[in-house]
């Protein structure tokens, strides 16, 4: 059986949309983590070529590409890769089919420990997907929306920052995202990737093991984000991490993900601590329009948008 486990081969891909000096300390994170994996960059380009970059293995793509495979231009919010996440999954698979198994990385996300090993555990669980399982009930904000799609109890989620795949669960959600695609006139609320890919796991009775088996997911969500600089990250045991991000992207991620930004005015909140370790980074401008914009989302999902 240890034999029949060492043959098995897994490609580590590293998904972002843009290419610069973070992007590629994440990738050089990855490579100390993986030294012994086959490690592969997959750039969406749908805003414009990215741009040469400093790497063998690099696979790029695009919105015109997605449909060219037979996956449907629909998406509820943000855009189409963003939505669906997981169509990106199936283009690097059809780019290099010749792996058992396929471990995505976004480019915001970060794995310590001994990767080979983890690799290898993985493998030996026989897993057909692994990511780290969010509660899909009546609280989940975006259950309201897929229940004409998955209802009765099938409904699943996860956050699919890190995720681990077989061969056979990619062919299989490839083959239902085109299933859907082809009828989708009859489809009313287009499922999101991180619903889509749960479900479907579920439904077709492949193995889901939750992340969490593997390691510390302690620090692995969409909020807070965790800044990059200075991070050191744990060597003994594995420890996933989510988002992981350079200065410009944390202040972002403060002032859109905060639920009141005017609590930069009150004296002790958070969100005035995190910003003051950055002096002159952020005007009272920018502040009153991440308020306006965070007030206009609100409103929408008053409203019931997504």
């Amino acid at each position: 059986m240890t034999d029949v486990i060492a043959e098995k081969k897994c490609a580590v891909v590293l998904k972002t949309y843009t290419w610069d000096s973070f992007v590629q300390l994440q990738l050089q994170r990855l490579q100390s983590t993986f030294p012994e994996a086959d490690i592969f960059i997959s750039i969406d380009e749908t805003n414009g070529f990215a741009g040469t970059i400093p790497y063998d293995r690099v696979l790029r793509t695009c919105n015109a590409e997605m449909l060219a495979l037979g996956f449907a231009n629909r998406f509820e919010k943000g855009s189409l890769l963003w939505w669906n996440a997981d169509y990106t999954h199936y283009q690097v698979q059809a780019q290099i089919p010749d792996y058992d198994y396929y471990l995505f990385v976004e480019y915001d996300a970060c794995i310590a420990g001994n990767g080979t090993r983890l690799l290898a555990d993985m493998i030996a669980d026989e897993a057909d997907f692994i990511s780290h399982p969010l509660d899909a009930g009546p609280a989940w904000y975006w259950h309201r929306f897929h229940t004409g799609i998955y209802p009765a109890g099938q409904l699943r989620a996860s956050l699919n920052c890190i995720s681990f795949f077989s061969r056979r669960a990619l062919n299989h959600l490839a083959q239902r995202r085109r299933a859907m695609s082809a009828n989708m006139d009859e489809t009313g609320f287009w499922p999101l990737g991180e619903a889509f890919v749960a479900s479907e796991v579920a439904a077709a009775d492949l193995t889901f093991i939750p992340l969490a088996r593997y390691g510390d997911v302690s620090r692995y969500s969409w909020f807070p984000p965790i800044l990059s600089t200075g991070l050191v990250l744990p060597q003994s045991g594995h420890t996933f991490l989510h988002p992981v991000l350079d200065q410009k992207r944390y202040i972002a991620s403060l002032l859109r993900q905060t639920h009141f930004v005017r609590h930069y005015f009150m004296r002790g909140s958070t969100l005035r601590r995190e910003l003051s370790r950055f002096p002159g980074a952020i005007s009272r401008r920018q502040l009153y329009r991440a308020a306006m914009l965070r007030a206009a989302e609100r409103l929408r999902q008053v409203c019931g948008a997504p």
